[in-house]
């Protein structure tokens, strides 16, 4: 059976890069029958925390990208990772390294400086103070060989890495203490994953866990290399670009509707509006595309706009958290609406708007006009037989703007002068839908009471 995971570290909100590539291992295992895992990586004592935990459950939950069994938390498998690497240690495949910083550092910078390979080839692999316990753990790696490492990357082809390029690398601070390249290749095969999934960041570590895998004489996955998510600038996706946290975007976009927009990123389904279950039906690795993806913004906002075109009014104002407002005025706040949070810009269906009385005046014209449009437009709801429809109550509006005149120009028939006060006084805004349409909306006694304020 297919087995892929995704294996986030609790040291941090989880990243938006993480989700996608989330989705992807989720919509590999439901096409080929298989499992999608989860597993903590929590190891950096110093940096992981039980609230960053909650985080990636939380998101994924939202995100029903549901796992099939119990998470693994990979501090648990301490006394496993201990006994494989005393395996390795014992039998000369991973040695004691007793090198300090200072060596290791001025080491460093000697081949940076001579512009050769950043690797340690370790002299203590070979001696009797390599055998000495404590220190870091390093691999023994041939650095005499002429060995190619390669494998077949499931999204990019033959990949291929010169085994002597590699150095000793470190794979434990100490029995007690591994470090990742060590923990995922152990976790991975005691979880018996069998396609390992994975942002392109991690190719150049792919060859150091094969030679791992084969040091403890362990089956050896397929990898794939997922492409990175972009910043506008084409460079990778951080907090200087912006909050890259998958939560973050719960406050203005629905699940659907991210998971549309993360799926589509770097792959080319048949249509736009696209469900995670149809996504399903259409993914295949090989269509994967492999340069990264620019974070479109606009392009999420757009695919959001057509999910919440989609909800009901109950189901809107849950997720907008407006519990007072009219079922009527759902369908127009929805037809203008990107992100939820923008429901703000709505707020006088449901409270009374406060303004400047300034915003009452119609371009040049003067308050005083305003105020006696105003007077005219109370007397002409007042009367207004509501049952007779929108339509009607606009066409009388319409006649009494004919009527009306900018007293600076001396014309008459100007419709501002008229729907411009009128709009102000019910929505504190200079933008809006059609004033009549939230007249009714609102109702006849609201609406007056608005209108006095506004004289007022």
């Amino acid at each position: 059976m297919i087995k892929v995971r995704i294996a986030p570290s609790p040291t941090g909100n989880l990243h938006i890069g993480t989700v996608q590539a989330a989705l992807y291992n989720w919509l590999f295992a439901r096409k080929n029958g298989g499992q999608f895992l989860l597993r903590i990586e929590d190891t950096d004592k110093e940096r992981s925390t039980k609230e960053y935990e909650k985080n990636i459950y939380e998101v994924l939950e939202w995100l029903s990208i549901k796992w099939d069994e119990k998470p693994v938390i990979q501090s648990e498998n301490l006394s496993r990772h201990q006994e494989m690497l005393e395996k390795l240690v014992t039998e000369g495949k991973a040695f004691y390294c007793h090198h300090t910083k200072e060596e290791l550092e001025k080491e460093r910078k000697t081949r940076e400086e001579q512009k050769i390979a950043p690797l340690h080839v370790c002299n203590h692999k070979d001696t009797s103070k390599g055998r000495e316990i404590g220190g870091i753990i390093r691999l023994a790696v041939n650095n005499k060989s002429d060995r190619i490492i390669s494998f077949d990357d499931l999204i990019r082809g033959k990949l291929e890495f010169r085994e002597s390029l590699l150095g000793d690398f470190a794979i434990a601070r100490g029995l007690n203490d591994p470090l990742y390249h060590f923990a995922v290749v152990v976790d991975d095969a005691d979880m018996d994953i069998t396609d390992v999934l994975r942002g392109e960041d991690h190719i150049s570590n792919t060859p150091k866990h094969i030679l791992i895998y084969e040091a403890l004489g362990l089956s050896v996955p397929r990898f794939g290399h997922l492409p990175l998510i972009l910043a506008p600038d084409r460079s990778k996706l951080s907090k200087r670009h912006g909050d890259t946290s998958a939560l973050g975007y719960k406050k203005n976009y629905l699940p659907e509707a991210l998971l549309n927009f993360l799926g589509s990123l770097s792959y080319t389904f048949s249509k736009e509006i696209i469900s995670k279950e149809e996504m399903v039906q259409e993914f295949t690795l090989e269509k994967v595309h492999k340069s990264g993806a620019i974070l479109d913004i606009k392009k999420l906002n757009w695919l959001n706009s057509r999910y919440i075109k989609n909800l009901s009014p109950g189901e809107f104002r849950k997720l907008a958290n407006v519990s007072e407002l009219p079922d009527e005025a759902v369908p127009i706040i929805t037809e203008r609406l990107e992100k939820l949070s923008d429901v703000k810009s709505f707020d006088y269906f449901w409270k009374i708007p406060e303004y400047d009385k300034e915003l009452l005046r119609w371009e040049k014209s003067d308050l005083e006009t305003s105020l006696k449009t105003l007077v005219e437009i109370k007397k002409i709801i007042e009367e207004f037989d509501f049952s007779r429809g929108k339509d009607e109550l606009r066409k009388v509006l319409d006649d009494f703007s004919q009527r009306v005149g900018d007293p600076s120009t001396g014309s008459g028939q100007d419709r501002g002068l008229v729907y411009w006060p009128l709009r102000v006084a019910i929505t504190g805004q200079e933008k809006s839908p059609d004033p009549v349409d939230i007249v009714f909306i609102i109702g006849k006694e609201e609406t007056l009471k608005r209108i006095d304020f506004a004289i007022k």
